[in-house]
């Protein structure tokens, strides 16, 4: 529990709670002098008013008239409260005041609240008890001139108890709001940090096993599409990103340990044969060595790029690309080769929007397909290359030729590394053009085909084989 309360997002829920109650606070304060302190102008006013009526009357018809009339008005059964008293003999003339309150002493001409008590009536107008009550006041001195030695005290005072408890229960009730929205707000923050504290919990978690060699973990998502949702995709990206390069890497390890291995026993073999050789048999272990150690590097470049292209280190930044254009090039700069191979490469376009990709990599994937045509479409005459757009708005970059083909059961597997269908391996190559082709068609996230470019298929067998990598809009759309 303690460690909820250090929380971040508790301290925080806890800092909005506080503010909210204090706006609260100032909001029911405001309310509560604009209601109350209204009403006690208004009191005020009333008395004042009243105490101008009677000097009125004091002064045109003098103190008996006066008398008379606070008599009259304190037989009325309301809040209002008089009380005349005679200087400087002190005697009560009229009103409805057993005595004078004390605070009128020190108040005169000024307001005053004081407690009085008053009797409590049964419905047949009798006495059955008394009561204390709240009242506010103003005392005034009057005089017939101001030379004269008699004059008057009169007291006006309004019952204000009812409204004292009003405001007694407004203020409780403010109160007792704020009480709840505290306990509310607390309340609240500790769910929503458990919350929290929960689902940063199951980050550390995967962190942890991330750490203990575990790649393969995931964060997982609640599926409420929050910010938090949106950090776990981008971590989950980014472990993806880090597993494929550690794959690569494992991967790049492994192929050269298994490439290299025979290829340099066979030099090793070759040169030690050599050392007791005469010129001849050196000058035929250098060269096949030399063979060799060709072979090995275009091995080892190919698989550091198709390495590199899985990690997305080669794709660089994907930018609008036109693939005509590329089309156009490659196919110039292949003619002559296949010409001399006894093909003839026919370049097909069509208006085709641009793309999002690598320029170089593609022109790659062009040149990996005609080689692949050149080497293996034995007995063929033609080699299509064809650029037209897609279904959904993207494009279709095609290689097709008319050579023997490739089985059905065979087109997934020859897209794996080392795999290549020719069982006498008399024509040079490592098995690993197409796989670098895949590995392009993934990095741009264009979807890779093998069909059959004859049909139906001749009497021969020969089917040919289009492949067909077919690239999303530009705009992801």
């Amino acid at each position: 529990m303690l460690r909820l309360f250090r929380t971040t997002s508790f301290r925080f829920t806890l800092i909005f709670v506080l503010l909210f109650t204090w706006a609260v606070g100032v909001l029911g304060a405001v309310v509560y002098r604009a209601s109350f302190g209204a009403a006690a102008r208004q009191t005020d006013t009333i008395i004042n008013g009243e105490l101008g009526v009677l000097a009125d009357l004091f002064s045109e018809s003098g103190p008996g008239m006066l008398t008379r009339v606070i008599r009259q008005r304190t037989a009325w059964r309301d809040d209002s409260i008089y009380m005349l008293i005679g200087a400087p003999s002190g005697a009560v003339l009229a009103g409805n005041l057993t005595a004078l309150p004390p605070e009128a002493l020190d108040t005169e001409g000024g307001f005053f609240d004081f407690e009085f008590e008053r009797p409590i009536l049964d419905a047949a107008g009798r006495e059955i008890g008394i009561e204390q009550r709240n009242a506010r006041g103003k005392v005034m001195r009057f005089r017939s001139s101001p030379e004269a030695e008699q004059s008057f005290l009169v007291v006006v005072a309004r019952d204000i108890a009812a409204r004292e408890d009003l405001r007694g229960s407004l203020a409780n009730i403010l109160l007792r709001i704020l009480a709840a929205t505290i306990a509310l707000g607390v309340i609240i923050g500790i769910l929503f940090s458990r919350s929290l504290l929960s689902r940063v919990e199951t980050v550390n978690r995967t962190a942890r096993a991330i750490r203990g060699g575990d790649l393969t973990r995931r964060i997982p998502r609640t599926g409420a599409g929050d910010e938090l949702d949106h950090l776990s995709d981008n971590l989950n990206s980014m472990l993806d990103q880090i597993e494929r390069l550690m794959t690569g890497m494992r991967e790049v390890s492994d192929n050269i340990a298994h490439d290299l291995r025979s290829p340099l026993t066979r030099i090793r073999n070759r040169l030690s044969d050599a050392v007791n050789g005469g010129p001849i048999e050196k000058e035929e272990a250098l060269q096949a060595t030399l063979v060799d150690t060709e072979r090995m590097l275009i091995t080892f470049n190919a698989l550091l790029s198709i390495a590199r292209i899985r990690s997305g280190e080669s794709a660089g930044v994907m930018k609008p690309i036109d693939l005509v254009a590329i089309a156009e090039e490659m196919a110039e700069l292949y003619e002559p080769a296949a010409q001399e191979a006894g093909f003839e490469l026919v370049l097909v376009t069509a208006p085709t929007p641009p793309v999002k990709g690598s320029r170089e990599l593609v022109s790659q994937a062009i040149a990996n397909f005609l080689d692949n045509a050149l080497k293996y479409a034995e007995g063929g005459s033609r080699i299509d290359l064809k650029v037209a757009p897609g279904k959904n708005g993207g494009a279709e970059l095609s290689v097709s030729d008319d050579g023997p083909g490739v089985e059905p059961e065979d087109r997934q597997r020859v897209l794996e590394r080392y795999v290549r269908l020719e069982k006498s391996r008399t024509t040079p190559g490592s098995g690993l053009g197409l796989s670098l082709v895949a590995a392009i068609a993934h990095a741009h996230g264009a979807q890779l085909k093998l069909e059959d470019a004859i049909k139906p298929v001749k009497a021969d067998g020969r089917r040919g084989l289009r492949i067909t990598m077919t690239f999303p809009a530009a705009d992801g759309k």
